[in-house]
């Protein structure tokens, strides 16, 4: 995983196996919204429990445009200050960022999403809030997002803050951001091999690296001579030669690590691709790929 530099169109990687694992292990823990965004504000790892407030909100866009202002504001104060900052957000949630620093400098940001605070009036801010900004609202529905925002005491949303900097601090201790490139292509490789058994779309490699899809498919394209979802169905097609030589697994079980729901539509991409089903070509291929492996081993 890594984020562009708009120059260079390169990108700094990170560790995103890791990162993932401590996103994942907070976000369990707290059931709370946590993403890195990197120094020009663009996620690159996030854990959302798909608020449904702030989903519908945004939908609007002076409220979106108010959120994002809001966000920046406050990324810019700890990028100079480089602390630590828990904040209300304009429609009443509370907030907080950390910085990631790398030799002195802020590469990056921890966010953290909290809910309201759990005292009587504390749901009407939101809503209150939400309608002086725009009166297009449904407002019973804006009523029933509001009654699902987590509510905590003020003493659980700080101590959920005050973890951010101790996170921080391991990503910086353990090189989870570091300095290697990588051009745009490859990111998108790097974002395919990690999620090779799960289903990737355009759609989810915007939201995930933070780029267009029309920027996303030029820059492959140009870079590798093959389109985004030809390739992944390449390295799918792979994995699944792959276990059918090597192992005992069934269709089923190859269908679903190389991310297809259905092995019935999994056996006939693999037929459309190799000329032969998964069982076929398995009979064919697996003689010879056993002499290879002897030889190999005799060498």
């Amino acid at each position: 995983m890594c984020y562009t530099n708009k120059n260079t169109k390169e990108v700094i990687s990170l560790n995103l196996p890791q990162l993932e694992g401590i996103l994942d292990n907070f976000h369990k823990i707290t059931n709370l919204d946590i993403a890195i965004i990197d120094s020009e504000f663009r996620v690159l790892v996030r854990r959302h429990s798909g608020t449904e407030f702030c989903t519908y909100i945004h939908k609007n866009t002076k409220c979106l445009e108010k959120c994002i202002a809001s966000d920046n504001i406050q990324m810019r104060f700890v990028n100079e200050n480089k602390k630590l900052v828990k904040y209300i957000c304009p429609f009443g949630i509370y907030e907080a960022i950390a910085p990631v620093m790398k030799n002195g400098d802020v590469v990056a940001y921890i966010f953290l999403s909290m809910g309201i605070e759990d005292k009587e009036g504390s749901s009407s801010v939101p809503f209150n809030n939400a309608v002086e900004v725009s009166n297009n609202f449904n407002e019973e529905l804006l009523k029933k997002y509001i009654d699902k925002i987590p509510a905590y005491s003020l003493k659980k949303l700080d101590a959920c803050a005050e973890m951010l900097p101790v996170i921080a601090e391991f990503i910086e201790n353990n090189n989870l951001l570091y300095d290697a490139k990588q051009s745009i292509g490859q990111m998108i490789k790097e974002y395919v091999k990690n999620n090779i058994d799960k289903k990737i779309t355009l759609a989810d490699l915007s939201y995930s690296l933070h780029c267009s899809t029309v920027t996303l498919t030029k820059h492959f394209k140009e870079e590798f001579g093959i389109t985004i979802m030809d390739y992944v169905t390449e390295k799918r097609m792979k994995l699944a030669s792959k276990m059918l030589l090597e192992g005992s697994y069934s269709v089923h079980e190859i269908s679903e690590k190389c991310g297809f729901s259905d092995s019935e539509y999994f056996s006939r991409c693999f037929k459309s691709h190799y000329g032969l089903s998964p069982l076929a070509w398995k009979t064919q291929n697996r003689t010879n790929h056993s002499i290879r492996k002897m030889q190999i081993k005799n060498q």
